[in-house]
């Protein structure tokens, strides 16, 4: 075995925890909701990753938090915030597998975003393969057909605001670390959750409390596994895999809650699916060149 086929080999292997770990934050987010607000869930995991990672900010010491990009980092302060808050409401009140399948198209908003603020010039086949994309979105929403509900809503809200994110991302990315970025995102959310949290604030109950640990370890794990898969494994091979959270959530939807996604929602989660995968692809090979 070569050294990049073992290297994505292992690539594959950290992307699958990080789905593994959405889905399980998914389950936590669904259980608190009907006992305390989004808000507190969003202001709870962001206080409760903060604290998993003090051992990185004492080592660093204050000084790693120093940027020449605050507004940069702001930005995405406040659409992380928004995408997790909608995301959340979103989770608790529509089907996993649909939930899972919407909030996962944030990448097709990125590559549209990408070309009015970043100046990205995707190709034909790109673009095909975007318009592509959205007719997956379309046939998991079903507008016209269906009352689109305020869940639905959500978590497109989610995938926009994700993709608003992945766009600072790109502008901050070569200017300040990994553990930086993510150490300030986590404290935007508890500055901006906290205020509204505290207005409907409700003391969580001690059964409550193991879904809240583990909302805020799966939440951790999930950005910790994706940073190790794509150090590991080229992007193009490894974020495909990231879609294993598909299938993961619809199997949980339907073992835990009894939900069974119709034949629609399969059919456009593979549409959706397949489209980035080839918008991925498509993109490393452009950066091999």
């Amino acid at each position: 075995m070569s050294r990049v086929v073992a290297s994505n080999a292992l690539g594959i292997a950290w992307i699958t925890g990080t789905a593994l770990s959405l889905t399980a934050m998914y389950v936590a987010a669904r259980e608190l909701a009907g006992e305390i607000s989004t808000f507190e869930i969003v202001f709870l995991r962001g206080l409760f990753s903060l604290v998993l990672m003090s051992p990185w900010l004492l080592q660093q010491g204050v000084g790693a938090l120093r940027t020449q990009k605050p507004w940069h980092h702001a930005g995405r302060g406040f659409s992380t915030f928004a995408a997790v808050t909608l995301m959340f409401y979103g989770v608790a009140n529509a089907p996993l597998a649909d939930a899972t399948a919407l909030q996962a198209v944030y990448p097709l908003f990125t590559i549209v975003l990408a070309v009015f603020v970043v100046g990205e010039r995707p190709g034909l086949n790109r673009w095909l393969a975007t318009v592509v994309g959205f007719g997956g979105v379309l046939a998991i929403v079903r507008p016209g057909f269906e009352a689109v509900g305020p869940a639905t809503l959500a978590l497109l809200g989610c995938s926009l605001f994700y993709a608003v994110s992945n766009i600072f991302v790109k502008l901050i990315a070569r200017a300040d670390p990994p553990g930086m970025m993510t150490f300030t995102v986590n404290a935007y959310s508890v500055l901006l959750s906290a205020l509204p949290a505290a207005f409907v604030w409700v003391t969580p109950s001690l059964a409550s409390l193991p879904w809240i640990g583990l909302l805020a370890a799966a939440g951790f794990c999930a950005q910790y596994t994706l940073t190790r898969a794509l150090a590991y494994g080229e992007a193009s091979v490894v974020m495909p895999f990231d879609y294993l959270r598909l299938p993961f959530a619809a199997a949980v939807g339907f073992i835990v809650y009894a939900e069974t996604p119709d034949l629609l929602t399969v059919l456009g989660a593979l549409i959706v699916f397949a489209s980035v995968s080839y918008i991925t692809a498509a993109e490393g090979k452009s950066r091999r060149r």
